[in-house]
């Protein structure tokens, strides 16, 4: 265990200070600053306590304009560089925050969807924003910091050994003691501090998903049960967070009875020494000035080492993250999308959501033709939904393969693919921005007018005319300002302005009524062109219009053709359209 959490410090340590590489001339400059600060502030204190010692022997009316001066500058110099200090530290730090959080989101991109599946939102959302902002700590006052402390304890032990090698040698002593107190309980530290941030990120994830399903909560009355629930998790947060209180109580206890147990000692000593006359007494305030002050670095040093087990968790956290490897890699090629046969074949394809999981697909085999209209038809976990998203590459197939145009989607690259696959979904998110810049998502460049063309084929132009604002609406948070129909027309919008040349509708009209549902497949075949398309749906008047049906039950094929071919033959096909008119 103790070399495990050794191997997560050492690992955690070199991910941060590599972060701060790119920055390194500013940190240069912040270590620079701090250390000046700490010596003008030696420098300073000394002079002060020099002064005192000459006052106490009659002998500071010759020295003391000069010395006053030298104070003056000593106290001007100390603000700059405390300055400087703080400027170019926290800058460094905010910056490497900065990139973090991109690195982050951008990994989050690549391990979509699959990462997203195994993590709460609220997990995802504390690692995201809090663990990050936990790592200023060791960028803005770590390494800079051991650094500084370093330089001026050396500084203090060599003043004290010209001083006296005896004080020198008590100062060694208790400095040791009190580094040793954060390195002895490192491990319980590491391993609390982890406790903690799990807490923290199952308290989060709770509390988040009691806002989002809160309209459940009241609908199925189950509120104060939740309630309880996270009345727990809160009890669980606060009990990691005592124990690594206490533990860090008990850090500062040990470092604050060494700290007063060394003043204490030397005070005793440096009389012996004044009284022995092996010392001046105008050294005297000197020595206890130098005793007091070495420990400023070091304790500001401690404070924050007090935290490495918070510190270290966040950055475990960030790095899983950063390090978690794709289930879908981008390695394909660049492909001109506007020559590309857009036909698509499954052949063979068999998948499962994870590996202790049953095949989700077996076998699965189908071709879609280009500018053809093929409807997924089956029940509900049947695995329609799960060929759309392998063809939009959210997961790789494991056995066999699928083809657009002849070419394996893996060889193609996922630039290439996004922009020639666009899918509207039945769980549709909007973004909390207008309506007219949701639309514009499928063509960030697109004109007003081709955003309104897109809505009116959309059948959306004349309710998003109704609204307060018009096209300038804000949707609200996932869109919840509007109906399911209203935003599933917005997708549709969407898509239609994206125009790519496979086009996947997975329930995406569900929501709307027969009426605007006709109407809405009308103005998308009439424009549709060489447009490769494949509907989800379980309305029999969506799977009647299609080219082409594919049955698939229990993630197999079980029958291929059109509706009137296939309600012609006893079989799957005409047992679920008997079965839908019996429950209709």
């Amino acid at each position: 265990m103790v070399e495990k959490n050794k191997n997560y410090r050492w690992k955690n340590i070199f991910m941060l200070v590599s972060s701060m590489r790119v920055y390194a001339l500013e940190m240069i400059l912040t270590i620079l600053a701090g250390l000046s600060k700490h010596l003008v502030t030696i420098g300073t204190s000394l002079i002060v306590a020099y002064m005192v010692g000459l006052a106490m022997e009659g002998q500071l009316e010759d020295q003391f304009t000069s010395l006053f001066m030298l104070l003056c500058l000593g106290i001007v110099l100390r603000a700059v560089m405390f300055y400087g200090e703080m400027w170019f530290g926290h800058d460094v730090a905010y910056r490497v925050l900065k990139d973090f959080r991109v690195r982050l989101y951008d990994r989050i991109d690549k391990i979509s969807p699959a990462y997203l599946i195994s993590q709460r939102s609220g997990q995802i959302g504390s690692t995201l924003m809090s663990d990050v902002e936990l790592l200023e700590w060791f960028l803005a006052h770590t390494l800079g910091s051991y650094i500084v402390a370093a330089g001026v304890t050396m500084i203090i032990l060599v003043v004290l050994v010209q001083i006296n090698i005896l004080l020198a040698g008590l100062m060694l002593i208790f400095v040791v003691l009190t580094v040793w107190t954060s390195f002895f309980m490192r491990n319980k530290a590491d391993e609390q501090g982890k406790a903690v941030r799990e807490r923290l990120s199952d308290a989060n994830a709770i509390t988040v998903e009691g806002i989002q399903g809160l309209r459940e909560l009241l609908t199925l009355n189950y509120l104060e049960p939740y309630k309880e629930k996270n009345k727990v998790e809160m009890k669980k947060l606060y009990d990691a967070q005592i124990i690594y209180g206490k533990r860090l109580g008990t850090e500062s206890m040990l470092m604050q009875i060494f700290v007063g147990t060394f003043t204490v000692i030397v005070m005793g000593v440096t009389a012996l020494l004044v009284q022995g006359g092996s010392l001046a007494f105008s050294y005297y305030p000197v020595v206890v000035m130098l005793s007091a002050l070495l420990f400023n670095p070091i304790i500001e040093i401690c404070g924050v080492s007090r935290n490495f087990g918070l510190i270290f968790a966040a950055a475990n956290r960030v790095g899983q993250v950063l390090n978690t490897e794709p289930m879908v890699k981008d390695d394909g090629q660049t492909v001109n999308i506007h020559i590309m046969e857009c036909s698509i074949k499954f052949d063979q394809v068999t998948f499962r959501y994870h590996e202790d999981l049953e095949d989700t697909l077996q076998g699965v085999s189908f071709d879609i033709k280009e500018g053809e209209t093929v409807a997924l038809v089956g029940p509900s976990g049947a695995g329609k939904t799960t060929c759309c998203n392998l063809l939009l590459r959210y997961w790789d197939v494991q056995k066999g393969s699928l083809s657009i145009g002849g070419i394996d989607i893996r060889d193609i690259a996922q630039d290439s693919l996004q922009d020639m696959v666009s899918a509207v979904l039945q769980d549709v998110y909007l973004f909390h921005t207008s309506v007219r810049e949701n639309i514009r998502l499928g063509k960030p460049d697109a004109t007003d007018e081709e955003i309104e063309n897109a809505a009116k084929i959309a059948y959306a132009h004349e309710f998003i005319m109704g609204l307060p604002n018009g096209y300038d609406t804000t949707t609200g948070e996932r869109g919840f300002r509007l109906s399911g129909g209203q935003r599933q027309r917005i997708a549709i919008a969407r898509a239609v302005l994206k125009n790519t040349p496979i086009l996947i509708l997975d329930e995406a009209v569900s929501s709307l009524d027969t009426e605007n549902e006709q109407f809405i497949q009308k103005a998308l075949k009439d424009q549709a062109g060489k447009r490769t398309t494949i509907v989800v749906a379980h309305r029999l008047s969506t799977i009647m219009a299609a080219d082409k049906l594919v049955v698939i039950n229990n993630g197999r094929v079980v029958q291929v053709g059109n509706h009137h071919e296939l309600i012609e033959k006893d079989g799957f096909y005409k047992e679920l359209v008997a079965y839908q008119f019996d429950k209709g």
